[in-house]
């Protein structure tokens, strides 16, 4: 009898072994929870980046890597959360030449003004990823 057996859970990837469209999912989901929602404009946006990054991307697999960021995330707080996107981001810079990271900058500005509001937690985590990625992100202060 399986009354009390275990639903299989899917095992969601680690970093360390992550391919570059999932790293970068992760990432573009880490910024989109940075100010606790997500919406519309920043959804598109992440698929324009994705699909200008990874012109033979399934949306399949895109749709499955952003559902799967969004659980971890939101499972993780605080330094947790930090380390898990550090993690992410050093296997953004072993996967990505430098043109693909460079590419990174305009598209996560895109992302984070996508709502028309710029949160400074959204603030916070584009200064860690052009720290960790050595690209420069800058984004309007409308004060």
């Amino acid at each position: 009898m399986a009354w009390f057996g275990k639903k299989k859970k899917k095992d969601i990837t680690s970093p360390e072994t992550m391919s570059p469209l999932e790293a970068v999912t992760h990432l573009f989901a880490a910024v989109q929870l940075s100010d606790q929602q997500t919406g519309y404009e920043e959804r598109e946006s992440w698929l324009k980046a994705i699909s200008e990054l990874f012109p033979d991307y399934s949306d399949e697999r895109a749709d499955n890597y952003i559902n799967d960021a969004y659980k971890v995330l939101n499972r993780k707080h605080g330094p947790d959360r930090k380390h898990y996107i550090i993690a992410v981001l050093s296997r953004i810079k072993e996967l990505l030449d430098e043109g693909q990271i460079a590419e990174l900058g305009p598209k996560i500005i895109h992302l984070i003004e996508a709502d028309g509001i710029v949160m400074s937690a959204e603030m916070e985590i584009a200064q860690l990823i052009a720290a960790h990625l050595g690209i420069t992100i800058n984004i309007e202060d409308e004060d």
